[in-house]
């Protein structure tokens, strides 16, 4: 059954469900007084603070959409920015409509499938290795930022066990694009892998994920291109959270702070729990803002979770302008068929 917007009432159903669920979240936030309107209040009476922060929030997206065109370019999937921009759009919307804040980049992919269906593999591959680059960027930004915490007075200190999972951390992205430039003439895991996917053919999928994802080092131009845009978008949204911070806390949080904290609260929104990382980061702004001496790190989040849902939404209008396009294609054939 479907409704005169093109989508089925069972999907409304789902949507109406989960969104219950993170206002369930809000709810509760608020009635800890984890959350607050007077937040919100706060932003929106500031023109100047929500103006730039909509505004970074816009190149942040438009950033995100280059980055993927320029992977899914390297696989031969040559779409116009403006595809990619709406396929992006939606993917914000699914990401607030989903459990995690990375569900959306599945659904973006099926749509680019579709248009390629011989490059199905490397069209996921360009998605997985997207997701990649963008974790990998939120890494190196926490790392590098927490290493000058070492050496720069920032207001605050990190526990050394975060210290060194950072550290770690840091050291497995550093040897990932090692490993992915140098692996040209042998390829060690993937003969440890095929040895796994000939005994299983179920496994024949990974396989192929796989080599798209590692087709990548015969284009180092366009992965170092990849890797800037990833760095800018985190970036941005540190600027972002400076900006909320600014206009809703009593004391001025250092720009240096938030280059360390934020990144790492961010990689916890990337489990998937929620729809749009909402619960996990909450709890991970909270406590990180308080090694700062900050108790408004719920309500930072809340608010990037707010300029994220602008962006989902946008993202909506799209799919469901796609979505009733699709259906609408599909009863004029089937018209023509009974024709």
């Amino acid at each position: 059954m479907e409704t005169s917007s093109g989508l089925p009432v069972k999907e409304r159903i789902k949507l109406f469900l989960k969104f219950s669920l993170v206002g369930a979240v809000f709810w509760w936030l608020y009635h800890k007084g984890l959350v607050t309107v007077e937040s919100f209040q706060r932003l929106l009476s500031s023109p100047f603070y929500f103006g730039f922060a909509l505004f970074f929030m816009a190149i942040n997206t438009l950033c995100g959409t280059l980055r993927w065109q320029v992977l899914l370019k390297t696989q031969g999937a040559i779409l116009s920015f403006g595809r990619v921009l709406r396929l992006t759009l939606i993917g914000s919307f699914f990401n607030i409509a989903l459990p995690g804040a990375v569900s959306g980049d599945f659904v973006k992919a099926m749509y680019v499938a579709r248009d390629f269906p011989d490059k199905r593999a490397s069209v996921f591959g360009s998605m997985v290795f997207d997701r990649l680059l963008g974790v990998s960027a939120m890494i190196f930004v926490g790392a590098f930022s927490a290493l000058l915490s070492l050496v720069l007075p920032w207001g605050g200190s990190l526990p050394p066990v975060l210290l060194y999972a950072i550290g770690v951390l840091g050291l497995g992205v550093l040897l990932f694009f090692v490993y992915l430039f140098m692996s040209h003439k042998t390829d060690p895991l993937f003969k440890l892998l095929q040895f796994f996917t000939r005994r299983n053919e179920k496994l024949g999928a990974v396989d192929r994920l796989y080599q798209g994802v590692m087709s990548y080092r015969a284009n180092p131009k366009r992965v170092l291109k990849a890797i800037a845009l990833s760095i800018s978008i985190h970036v941005l949204l540190i600027m972002i959270a400076f900006l909320i911070s600014e206009s809703i806390s009593p004391a001025p949080i250092p720009l240096l702070a938030l280059a360390v904290i934020v990144p790492i609260g961010m990689l916890a929104t990337t489990i998937p729990i929620l729809p749009a990382g909402v619960g996990t980061g909450h709890a991970a702004f909270l406590a990180l803002f308080k090694l700062v001496g900050s108790d408004r790190g719920a309500e930072v989040f809340s608010l990037i979770v707010f300029f994220q849902v602008l962006v989902g939404l946008v993202g909506g209008v799209a799919y469901l302008k796609i979505h009733t396009e699709k259906l609408r294609s599909g009863a004029a054939l089937q018209k023509q068929a009974n024709q």
